[in-house]
Formats: structure tokens, sequence, C-alpha cells
């Protein structure tokens, strides 16, 4: 008798979910918008009138002390996973431990032990310099002052959150999105893969670092546009890209393409094509150019015609076949762009 059960428990089950989040739009909105820092930027100028007196202070102190990115924010959806409701996000930010606001304020880039540390005694930041990767001295500097200052700039830095949020401008801009996410979400559905696979394939990269994640989330964004990224760490891998960056079916073109590439696999059909590309010709010319029969010339001939290599004219009862060489330099541009690191349908950021 043989014995087969499945040991996966209930809690191991892999969950795999599609929706646009309106925490996700925020973030994407206010990243863009700040990020810019162009006060004659139409948006931005409304924004800075609707700001009170202290948002509007420690907006100016943000982007005079540090040149950091508001994406950053996305970081806190691991820990504050409220992706429909900004103001349940942003209060759950401001309840997270001092040690878990940093480690994910600062992107992970900083150990929980260390941030721990830096908090007991900031001082302890002049000796770590060399073991924490830095851009720029003004980052130096804005650490510095977080980290002298955390309470004060913890309450300020959500006060500004939640006023952007309640502005007139952010809920001008949240209320135009409309149901295109949907087709988006459509589109990612419809790709038959696994988990981990799908999200690579929305990268357009394989991850180099991966766990056996038991959540997947795959939310397109508005005003994230052309851009995609990932945010994950054990458990969870959250996927975010911008409608503006339709995404490709990358195993379709390549089965085009093969396509192609088959017609072009075997010597005698390449043979063709430099004897056509200098003169028209017709079957029993290249069968005795080629030293083979005029079979197997139509044969070949047949499958070069049907993936655009050659082009077919008929003089009387002869036929004449060419080169067809906008095609050719079409689909060897294909090959290349396809394959190029730098093709523009493929956005990397991790």
């Amino acid at each position: 008798m043989s014995l087969e059960w499945d040991s996966r428990s209930k809690a191991d089950e892999v969950v795999v979910e599609h929706f646009h989040s309106s925490a996700v739009e925020f973030i994407a909105f206010t990243s863009s918008l700040l990020d810019s820092r162009k006060d004659k930027d139409r948006l931005y100028g409304q924004l800075l009138k609707e700001l009170d007196k202290n948002s509007a202070e420690f907006l100016d102190f943000w982007n005079t002390r540090n040149d950091w990115s508001f994406t950053f924010l996305f970081n806190f959806l691991l820990p504050c996973p409220y992706f429909h409701d900004v103001e349940l996000f942003l209060e759950k930010i401001s309840t997270l431990s001092d040690p878990d606001f940093l480690y994910h304020f600062f992107g992970e880039s900083i150990s929980k032990k260390q941030i721990i540390e830096l908090i007991k005694d900031t001082e302890k930041l002049k000796s770590a310099w060399d073991t924490i990767w830095w851009e720029t001295d003004e980052k130096k500097a804005a650490m510095h002052y977080v980290l002298k200052n955390l309470p004060d700039f913890r309450n300020s830095f959500i006060s500004l959150l939640l006023d952007v949020y309640q502005s007139r401008t952010s809920k001008n801009e949240l209320a135009t999105l409309s149901n295109g996410a949907q087709e988006s979400i459509d589109k990612v559905k419809s790709i038959d893969m696994e988990p981990l696979a799908l999200a690579q394939y929305i990268m357009g990269k394989t991850f180099r670092r991966t766990s056996m994640y038991q959540m997947y989330y795959y939310i397109p964004s508005y005003f994230f546009a052309a851009n995609r990224i990932r945010i994950f760490d054990t458990k969870t891998c959250i996927i975010i890209y911008g409608v503006d960056a339709p995404l490709v079916d990358y195993r379709k073109k390549s089965a085009e393409l093969e396509l192609q590439l088959k017609a072009l696999s075997d010597r005698n059909r390449i043979l063709i094509l430099r004897m056509l590309a200098r003169n028209k010709e017709y079957g029993a010319k290249i069968a005795e150019y080629l030293g083979i029969t005029t079979a197997t010339v139509s044969h070949h001939l047949e499958l070069l015609k049907k993936a655009g290599f050659v082009k077919e004219e008929k003089v009387g009862t002869i036929k004449y076949f060419s080169y067809n060489q906008e095609h050719a330099e079409a689909t060897l541009k294909q090959l290349q762009d396809f394959i190029s690191p730098n093709c523009s349908l493929i956005q990397k950021k991790d």
C-alpha cells in the first residue's frame, strides 16, 4: 500500500493578490511632486500654499538638508500594509518603534542592531561612516540630525505627509484616477507564470535576493509613470509597476524572433540571401549556384518568403526572387533591441 499526503500547512500557502492601492498612489504622487522641488511647477506651487506653517517649514528643511527621494516611503508598506487607507497607513508608521521606523526609513541600508546602538549614542555615527554607504556628505549630516532630533523629526515628518494627503491639490489629483488600472491588472493576471517568475518578469530582471515568500502583491500605479519597483522581506514581495509602462510579453516576442531566426538557420538559405542581395534570380539558377536540386531550392525559398526575407515577382511564366533588405534589417534591429540590457522596455529598479 502507498501513502501520499501534502505536508504544507495552511499558514504556508502562498497568497497572490492583484489590486489598485490608494496608499501606493499617494506615495507615488507625493514623491513625484515633492522630489521635483520646483517652485514654478503648478501643482507644487499650489501645494505649498495649502500646507500649514509647520509643514512648509519642515519641507523647506527637508529640501535644504538632504537630497533623499520620497520613494523611500514604499519601504513602509512592509510593516504597515494598509494599502487602501492612507491615513491609517500614516498612523501606523507613527506607531512604529524608533528602531523599526529608522530601519525602514533608511531602506534597510543600516542593520537594526546598528540603529539601536546609534539611537543610544549618536556619537557612534562618526565611527560608523566606513560601514554605512552614503552617496553624499549631505546625507551624513541629515542622518546625524535625524538621530539627534528623532522625536521632533518623526512628528514633523508624519504631519507633513498628512498635510499633503489632506490638501486640496492631493485630493483633486488622486480623485482623477480612472478605471484604467483594471486593464493593467487584467494584463498581468493573464500572464501564466508562477508568482516569483511573474515578479521577475514584470521587473525585467532576475532577482539577486529571493525567499520563500508567503505573500505576493502586484500593484499598478498611475503616478509611478513608467517605473517599476520591488519591495520585499523574507515573507512578502510587493511589485509596483507604472501603467505608463505596458508590459511586453517577452515570451511571445521571443517566439516571433525564433520563427524569423529559424528561417536563417541553414547555410544554403544564407547563401541564397547572399546571392539574391546582389541580383534577382529564379529557382533553377539558384539550384545551379548551390549545386542542389530545384525542389530543395523551392523549399528554402518558401521558408524565406514566409519569414519575409525574400520577395517574389512573376515575369511571364518565370518566378524571380529578390532579397527583402528592409525586412532583414528590421529583424536584426528587433533582435538587438530585445537582447540589449538598455532596452527601453525594461525598467530595472530593485
